[in-house]
C-alpha cells in the first residue's frame, strides 16, 4: 500500500469538547503527531471561548497563506495554531459563521448529489453541515498548493457531522484518500435509547440479507442525520467504525460492511504507576470519606472503614447506559447483605449529569458543619498535644477530659454534637443536587424508591446519585472525576448500547476493576483476556438473568479480601495497556494507505 504523505485529521470535536469524540481525537493525537510529524493537521469547528484556551494562535504559515484568502473572500475566516495537548498538532479551526446563509444551497445540492434528506433538519444538522462544507473547501484549496501539491493526501472524517466535507471532496473527484469513521450510528443509538432491541433487528436483518432504509429513520425522526451517515459510508474509500457491534450494526443500518476496525484508545502513559496510584488512592480517599461521613452521619452512624464503593458514570441514558440494571442489581445485594446481616455497607456513586438548579441544601448543609466540626477539632490539637505530653511527663494519664481541654472547647463541642446531630433518626437525601424539575419524575430516583433502596439506616447499600460533572471547584465531594473514581473499588457499566466504551478503560489505566458488557465495543474486544473487567453476558440474555450475573459480581466484591481486590487492580492494570495507542494507532495508519492507494488506483 501506497504510504501517506499528509494527513487531515477532520471532526466537530477538534479543540471543541461536546462529545466523546473529542476524548479520541485528543488522546491520539501525540502518536498520530509522532507517525506523521509536520504532516499531521487536525482540522475543527471555530468556538471562540473554547479556542482562546486550547488553540495557541499563530500566523498561518505560508504554505497556508494562499488557500485561507481563497476562503475567506467566501466569507469563511481560518484559524491557524497548536492544539494545546500532548503532541501539539498543528490545527486549522474553520468560522463559517458567515457563509450561514448558504444552507439550503448547501441542503439542496446534498440532495441532488446525494439523497441526504434534510428537508425536515434544524439547527443540530445545520451548522455541523455548513462547518463540514467548508472543511472539503479547504482542503480541496490546499492539495493545489505547495507542499501539498502531487503528493499522498489522507482526509480523516469522523461522524456525520464531518461528512459533507467528505462528499464534497469525492464529488468534486479530488485526489485524496478518504476515510470516514461512524463511531456510533445515530439510527442504531435512537432505536437502542428507544428500549428496543437494537441487536435483535441487526442480526435477524443480515441473518435475511436485509439492509436498512430511509424510512426506518423517518420513523425515529433521524432521517438528515441518518442519510448524510449513510451517503459518507457509502462514498467513503475507506469506512470504518470502532468496534465488531458496531461494525455489524452499520452494515444493517447504512448497508456497507466496513473495511477495517479502528478501537479507541488511550495515551496510557500520561496515567500514573501502579505503587503511585496506591499512593494517590489512600490520600484521596481521605478526601472522599470526609464527604460520606457529612452526607450520613448527622442521621446514623455506620463504619466507613468497611465500606466497598462502587460507581457508574456516563451520558443520562437511562436504559443504553445500564442504569436500570445498575439499580435493579444494588437493590437485590441490598436485600441479600441485609438478610446475611453483613457488617460491610456498599457506597454506590451515580455519577449522570442531569438538569439542576445548584446543590442540595440539606447536603451543602451537612457538609458545612462537618468542616465546622474538622476546624474546631483541628484548632485545638497543638494545644492538646502539648496537654498529653505534660501529663505523661508527669507520669500519669488523663482521667477526665477537662485535664485534655479547656472549658471553652467543651461547651463549643457540646453545640456542634446538639447541631450536627440534630436529624438523627432521618433519612439522608439519594441526590445531592437539586434537580431542575420535578425528583418524582426522575428515572433514576423513581426506581432506588421501587427497589427499595431509601439511604434507611438498615439498608447496607447506601446511593448517591450527583448529577453534576465532578470538579475539585464544587463544594460538595471537592474532587476532579478521576480523583473522585480513583477512591471507588469498581465501575460498573453494564450498557446495552455502547459502540466502544471509555469508562472501563479509564477505569482500567486507574487500577479500578470494572463491569462491562458484551453489547459493548471494548466489552468484546476485552473479553476472555483476563481478570480485573468483568464482561457480563447480555447479548440475546434475558433481562432478570442479566440483573443476577451483575448482582453476584456485586456480591462477590462486597465480601473480597483486600489481597483479592488488590490482585484485580494489578490486573485492571495491566489489560489497559492492550489499547494503547502505541498498538492501536497502526489500524488507522492502515486505514489512511488503504483510502489512498484506492484513489491512487494501486490498492
Amino acid at each position: 500500500m501506497t504510504n501517506v504523505d499528509f494527513l487531515f485529521e477532520n471532526s466537530f470535536e477538534v479543540a471543541n469538547k461536546v462529545g466523546g469524540i473529542y476524548a479520541v481525537v485528543k488522546s491520539k493525537a501525540a502518536q498520530m503527531a509522532k507517525i506523521y510529524a509536520d504532516n499531521y493537521y487536525t482540522i475543527g469547528f471555530f468556538d471562540p471561548k473554547k479556542a482562546s484556551v486550547e488553540l495557541d494562535q499563530k500566523p498561518a504559515p505560508k504554505q497556508l497563506n494562499k488557500a485561507f484568502e481563497s476562503l475567506e473572500k467566501q466569507g469563511i475566516k481560518c484559524f491557524f495554531g497548536r492544539w494545546l495537548i500532548p503532541g501539539t498538532p498543528k490545527t486549522i479551526l474553520i468560522d463559517a459563521e458567515n457563509t450561514k446563509h448558504r444552507v439550503n444551497e448547501i441542503k439542496t445540492w446534498l440532495w441532488e448529489q446525494y439523497q441526504v434528506d434534510s428537508i425536515r433538519s434544524d439547527n443540530w444538522f445545520n451548522d455541523p453541515v455548513v462547518w463540514s462544507y467548508a472543511t472539503g473547501l479547504l482542503i480541496e484549496q490546499l492539495i493545489k498548493t505547495k507542499p501539498f501539491k502531487d503528493k499522498k493526501i489522507a482526509a480523516h472524517f469522523h461522524e456525520w457531522l464531518s461528512g459533507a466535507g467528505l462528499l464534497y471532496l469525492k464529488n468534486k473527484k479530488t485526489p485524496v484518500g478518504c476515510v470516514f469513521t461512524t463511531h456510533a450510528t445515530m439510527l442504531g443509538r435512537t432505536i437502542a435509547g428507544s428500549g428496543e432491541d437494537l441487536y435483535g433487528q441487526v442480526n435477524k436483518g443480515l441473518a435475511e440479507g436485509r439492509h436498512a432504509d430511509i424510512s426506518l429513520a423517518k420513523r425515529y425522526g433521524v432521517e438528515d442525520k441518518y442519510s448524510m451517515e449513510r451517503a459518507c459510508a457509502h462514498n467513503a474509500d475507506v469506512f470504518s467504525t470502532v468496534s465488531n457491534i458496531t461494525g455489524k450494526e452499520a452494515h444493517y443500518l447504512l448497508g456497507r460492511e466496513p473495511d477495517i476496525l479502528l478501537p479507541n484508545g488511550l495515551d496510557t502513559k500520561k496515567y500514573a504507576g501502579l505503587e503511585d496510584l496506591a499512593i494517590a488512592r489512600r490520600k484521596i480517599r481521605s478526601e472522599m470519606k470526609k464527604f460520606l461521613a457529612a452526607y450520613f452521619k448527622r442521621y446514623y452512624e455506620f463504619d466507613l472503614d468497611k465500606i466497598r464503593s462502587v460507581f457508574l458514570s456516563g451520558r443520562y441514558e437511562y436504559h443504553n447506559k445500564g442504569i436500570d440494571v445498575f439499580i435493579d442489581a444494588l437493590g437485590r445485594l441490598n436485600n441479600k447483605l441485609k438478610e446475611n446481616k453483613s457488617e460491610n455497607t456498599v457506597v454506590a456513586f451515580i455519577f449522570v449529569p442531569s438538569g439542576t438548579r445548584g446543590e442540595n441544601i440539606e447536603v451543602l448543609k451537612n457538609v458545612s458543619l462537618y468542616s465546622e466540626v474538622q476546624e474546631h477539632v483541628e484548632g485545638v490539637l497543638p494545644e492538646l498535644a502539648d496537654n498529653i505530653i505534660n501529663l505523661l511527663a508527669a507520669g500519669r494519664l488523663p482521667d477526665k477530659s477537662s485535664e485534655l481541654f479547656n472549658e471553652k472547647f467543651l461547651s463549643e463541642s457540646r453545640k456542634l454534637i446538639a447541631h450536627f446531630t440534630e436529624k438523627a433518626g432521618q433519612t439522608p437525601p439519594l441526590c445531592a443536587l437539586q434537580l431542575s424539575y420535578d425528583e418524582s419524575k426522575d428515572p433514576i430516583i423513581n426506581e432506588c424508591l421501587r427497589v427499595g433502596l431509601l439511604n434507611r439506616r438498615e439498608d447496607k447499600v447506601k446511593v448517591i446519585f450527583y448529577p453534576a460533572y465532578l470538579s475539585a471547584a464544587d463544594r460538595m465531594i471537592g474532587l476532579e472525576y478521576n480523583e473522585a473514581t480513583l477512591t471507588c473499588d469498581m465501575g460498573v457499566f453494564p450498557s446495552f448500547y455502547e459502540p466502544w466504551g471509555y469508562t472501563p478503560v479509564e477505569a482500567a489505566v486507574q487500577a479500578t476493576p470494572s463491569v462491562t458488557s458484551d453489547l459493548a465495543g471494548f466489552g468484546q474486544f476485552i473479553k476472555g483476556k483476563g481478570e480485573g473487567i468483568k464482561v457480563l453476558d447480555m447479548e440475546g440474555i434475558e433481562y432478570d438473568q442479566i440483573v443476577d450475573q451483575l448482582y453476584q459480581h456485586l456480591l462477590e466484591l462486597s465480601n473480597m479480601e483486600k489481597e483479592q481486590l488488590t490482585a484485580l487492580r494489578i490486573n485492571a492494570k495491566k489489560l489497559s495497556k492492550s489499547v494503547d495507542w502505541d498498538v492501536l494507532a497502526e489500524n488507522y495508519v492502515k486505514a489512511h494507505k488503504m483510502a489512498v492507494s484506492k484513489v491512487s488506483g494501486i490498492y
